[in-house]
């Protein structure tokens, strides 16, 4: 996971990106670092994911980036609010080399859309869903892998049937109804109450897909995991280049080291970090009592 910028257009009041619970500075990361990143970590990974905390087509470079990528034959990754996604960028992202696209709608109308995606407005984020979807199917390719992705919540719980519908008349190649998240690595436990009120879902429809149960106004885990399934196969390159033990680690508190400074390999198998590893594994780490991931 590559942090190739870690700001946002959006205001979506789940989303600690634009709620300043981020401390780090707010930076795009430059196209040299980019490659000098890619360059060091290649023969180390298969997948890349071109976002972190940030909305990944704010970066003018994203579509150079993505290709840079599909030049050294690892699969490549975004995920969208697609506000941004117009025409021009859509054509472009379509011919860059990217294997797989993630287009976020949390709603199919505007009631339930604009509360959860605040600042967007629903009916472009449609017409350029739309547009993208058509045009991969207009030009017969094959990439990127589409997947269209709802956070479910209390505004949306009632349309998914609609969500489902859509998706087919899209022809999407894949729809994740995604777990909302409110993880106390983030929010305060006023705060978590206040937008759990609000967000999260009470339907019975879709139990699987909700990550807590609600106990005296609290938000607790269902069946959290002995292990962390992702010490070992997963880490993120901050936007400054620096490598973070892990995707709940926002504020960078579990640094591994910084690419441009190290070798990634002397960094990875370096011994103290395979000591923070083993203890993300058994989850040690006091971030790792207040995760949230769920699988």
């Amino acid at each position: 996971m590559i942090e190739i910028g870690n700001t946002c257009n959006l205001q979506c009041p789940t989303c600690p990106t634009p709620r300043q619970k981020i401390l780090r500075k707010k930076e795009l990361m430059s196209f040299s670092n980019f490659i000098l990143t890619i360059d060091s970590i290649k023969n180390s990974i298969h997948v890349v994911y071109l976002y972190y905390t940030g909305e990944p087509l704010i970066h003018p470079d994203i579509c150079k980036m993505i290709n840079y990528v599909h030049q050294k034959n690892l699969y490549s990754i975004i995920s969208t609010n697609a506000t941004l996604l117009d025409q021009k960028i859509a054509d472009e992202l379509l011919f860059s080399g990217l294997d797989e696209i993630i287009l976020c709608l949390d709603g199919i109308t505007q009631e339930s859309f604009s509360s959860f995606r605040k600042k967007a407005d629903f009916f472009e984020v449609m017409r350029n869903i739309g547009y993208f979807c058509k045009q991969k199917q207009r030009l017969k390719l094959k990439k990127p892998f589409i997947k269209l992705q709802v956070i479910l919540n209390k505004l949306n719980q009632n349309e998914i049937r609609g969500i489902k519908k859509l998706s087919d008349c899209l022809k999407v190649d894949c729809l994740h109804i995604k777990s909302l998240a409110l993880c106390e690595h983030v929010y305060s436990k006023d705060e978590i109450k206040k937008l759990a009120d609000i967000f999260f879902p009470d339907g019975k429809e879709y139990k699987d897909k909700i990550r807590y149960k609600q106990e005296n106004h609290k938000l607790i885990i269902n069946n959290p995991p002995s292990k962390c399934s992702l010490a070992e196969s997963q880490f993120v390159v901050l936007v400054d280049c620096k490598i973070s033990m892990c995707c709940y680690d926002l504020n960078g508190n579990y640094i591994y080291g910084n690419i441009l400074a190290e070798k990634f390999d002397d960094i990875w198998f370096n011994s103290d970090v395979k000591k923070v590893r083993e203890l993300a594994n058994e989850k040690k780490h006091s971030l790792c009592k207040v995760c949230s991931n769920f699988i």
